[in-house]
């Protein structure tokens, strides 16, 4: 991720003021040539050849930001052993990053004469891609130093060798460096490449052993159970749902918002006749409240990647039985695939217990997806652990073979963590991949998080290793659509009849009084201070909050803001899941429980997205932010209120066995403060029941 893309910033100007003239609005199939000519002129128009322009040191050509900030002088524990092994990977720049760049807005630009006029993989290739000489010369440099190349692409090429021979090609010592109670190694200062491929290279990865790793958007049950926290700290009661499945969750709990009313406990700010939180909402709920039902769309023709880590080997079934028991038809033949290798998965005990611990997200995601776009296909994708260079390597599969329309990412970190800062080479390839998915017309979705603003001084944010209130990542990207999260009551006629924004404090009742237990957490979102304000935020963020970070640091210029959207996140009004897992009985069997967070947010709007992809006929959406900004304050969103369940509204968590009475409150997202227009808790606000009815032009 290029840090505020300041090397790219003059040439985004000087592009706004281009004109080329072609048709806009044409189905992508049809002017595929005339848009390669126009990629051609971003990529080797003279203004736009800076690659050149900015004359590289004789000797060599530093990589910024490749030594990280966690590796001071003070934890140094002295040399790496020369003769240790060390894997690095260059991620290549292409022909052009400057015109690549450029073309992803343009072609995601209302405004711009070359919008949505999108490349195949192959003619992005030809107009961006890595040069096979350039591939060649990375290659003959790297044997040069000593190094064995083990694996090249048009994107990146890994090298392997010792520790000697690294610190040769890169031009800097490695050692090894105490962080947080463990030794990591780190290259003492910025490395740097000869002057002669210094072109050709985007940044390198590998030099240091950091693990930064990507949490799912955190599943919150409302009791725990085997394979999600919960937040009562109760244990999942079995029993039996509507549907007739097991179902794991308190009771009473509602079918629909208000349904059943806690009579029993004392009144609290009182008002006795409090709502018990919903079981968890179906998918006919969710397309009703959200206008699928009667838009009639299914998103059929449309393909949605769902990406996470590893993979359950339940999968379809427990889709498919969770579809039949809701009243919906399984996954046709052919209409759900995954591309998952087991025998690479490394890392899982760094990931959250591996497998076993993502499936949730996994079932979460495709139930989602399939609930509110039945008739779209479903590619799920598990990378190989949960951390950059396995997740970097499946988004790459799917921009290079264009696998998917719509991309549902429900997983994401923080940037500043006490176990070591995201490095902004990593982040520099993230933004490259997302900026061939725009070219591509590809949309990529990333959850917001589910701990506001990241503040360490909660628990939430401790917990996530956040050392300074912050926007996650990847979805501050410029180049992603952030999916915050709202608590929404839906009603008997599955109808929207409330919405605020998501965000919870407790209280616990003891001796017949409820006791403040405090924040608990709430949809994510913020202003970044790694990425300048993106053209399509101009106008519609309060410039106050794009130079404001969550932290109250002022900043000189405009900087992204997350969320873009919001949609239901808050577990008290959450989605039904029915996954294989271990029951409170010790056995093994499918079972329903009610979970929220952001990861709900996203790939219910990924699949409110295919649905609205079917409606033009199945024409791309591409990058969706700047015509989302563009509908904002219309009515195809709703705004959300602070206020929008009703002052003072809670839901209740009955008593079980030992654990009292819990109660949640909505719309408290700390750090994060929901205004009039857009805001830091939930964007431009959730997409109404009218959100379907747009112009199908409009995309």
């Amino acid at each position: 991720m290029i840090r505020s893309h300041v090397g790219n910033k003059g040439i985004h100007y000087m592009l706004e003021g281009s004109k080329i003239f072609t048709r806009s609005g044409v189905r992508a199939a049809a002017v595929l040539p005339t848009a390669l000519a126009l990629a051609g002129a971003f990529a080797l128009g003279g203004p736009l050849n800076t690659a050149t322009a900015a004359a590289a040191p004789a000797a060599a050509t530093p990589l910024a930001n490749t030594h990280p900030d966690w590796a001071s002088k003070s934890a140094d524990r002295g040399s790496v052993a020369a003769g240790s092994a060390v894997s690095t990977t260059v991620y290549l720049a292409g022909q052009n990053p400057a015109g690549l760049a450029a073309y992803a807005k343009a072609v995601s630009d209302p405004s711009n004469a070359s919008y949505h006029q999108y490349l195949t993989p192959a003619q992005f290739s030809a107009a961006f891609g890595a040069t096979p000489q350039q591939i060649s010369a990375v290659e003959a440099w790297l044997r040069s130093s000593g190094l064995t190349v083990t694996a090249a692409d048009e994107h990146s090429i890994t090298a392997s060798g010792t520790a000697a021979a690294t610190e040769k090609a890169y031009g800097t010592k490695l050692d090894t460096y105490a962080v947080a109670g463990k030794d990591y190694r780190a290259p003492v200062q910025n490395a740097v490449v000869p002057a002669s491929v210094g072109n050709a290279v985007l940044t390198v990865g590998g030099l240091d052993t950091m693990s930064l790793v990507m949490k799912p958007a955190s599943l919150v049950g409302e009791q725990t159970t085997a394979a999600v926290p919960g937040l009562s700290k109760a244990p999942a009661q079995q029993s039996k749902g509507a549907d007739g499945a097991i179902f794991l969750g308190p009771k009473p709990c509602s079918s629909y918002y208000g349904q059943l009313k806690d009579v029993k406990d004392p009144a609290f700010n009182g008002k006795k006749d409090n709502p018990y939180a919903v079981c968890g909402y179906s998918p006919a709920q969710l397309r009703g409240a959200y206008g699928v039902t009667s838009s009639h769309l299914t998103g059929a023709g449309v393909t949605v990647a769902v990406v996470d880590a590893y993979g359950s080997p339940t999968i379809l079934q427990d889709a498919n039985q969770y579809a039949v028991n809701h009243g919906d038809k399984p996954f046709a033949k052919g209409q759900f695939s995954e591309t998952v290798t087991p025998k690479q998965w490394i890392d899982q005990s760094a990931c959250g217990g591996g497998a076993a611990g993502w499936a949730p997200e996994e079932s979460l995601d495709v139930e989602a997806v399939h609930a509110m776009a039945p008739g779209a296909k479903v590619h799920y994708f598990g990378a190989n652990s949960c951390e950059d260079p396995e997740l970097l390597s499946t988004f790459t599969t799917i921009v290079d073979t264009h696998a998917a329309d719509l991309v549902s990412d429900s997983f994401g970190g923080v940037i500043y963590s006490t176990q070591g800062n995201e490095a902004p080479a990593v982040e520099a390839e993230y933004t490259q991949i997302f900026e061939q998915g725009a070219i591509e017309g590809i949309s990529f979705a990333f959850s917001a998080g589910d701990c506001g603003a990241e503040n360490p001084t909660t628990g939430c944010g401790a917990q996530d290793t956040s050392t300074t209130p912050q926007a996650d990542f990847p979805s501050s990207d410029e180049y992603v659509t952030s999916v915050g999260g709202d608590s929404v009551a839906i009603n008997s006629r599955n109808q929207v009849v409330g919405v605020t924004s998501w965000g919870t404090d407790a209280w616990e009742l003891s001796k017949g009084k409820y006791q403040a237990q405090g924040w608990v957490y709430g949809g994510g979102g913020g202003t970044s201070d790694t990425f300048a304000q993106p053209w399509y935020q101009r106008g519609v963020v309060p410039t106050k909050l794009a130079e404001t970070l969550p932290n109250g640091t002022k900043v000189a210029s405009p900087m992204r803001v997350s969320p873009d959207v919001s949609m239901d996140a808050d577990p008290t009004t959450g989605f039904m899941i029915g996954m294989t897992q271990t029951l409170p009985n010790k056995k093994t069997g499918y079972a329903e429980s009610g979970i929220g967070g952001t990861s709900l947010a996203c790939p219910l709007f990924v699949g409110l997205q295919a649905d609205a992809m079917q409606r033009q006929g199945g024409r791309a959406i591409g990058f969706a932010n700047p015509v989302l900004y563009q509908k904002a304050n219309s009515r195809a969103f709703t705004g959300v209120n602070v206020n929008g369940l009703g002052a003072g509204t809670v839901n209740m968590l009955p008593a079980f066995g030992t654990y009292p009475t819990l109660v949640f409150n909505f719309g408290d997202d700390g750090l994060l403060k929901v205004t009039k227009g857009y805001n830091d808790a939930t964007g431009i606000g959730m997409p109404s029941a009218s959100y379907l009815d747009w112009n199908p032009r409009g995309w």
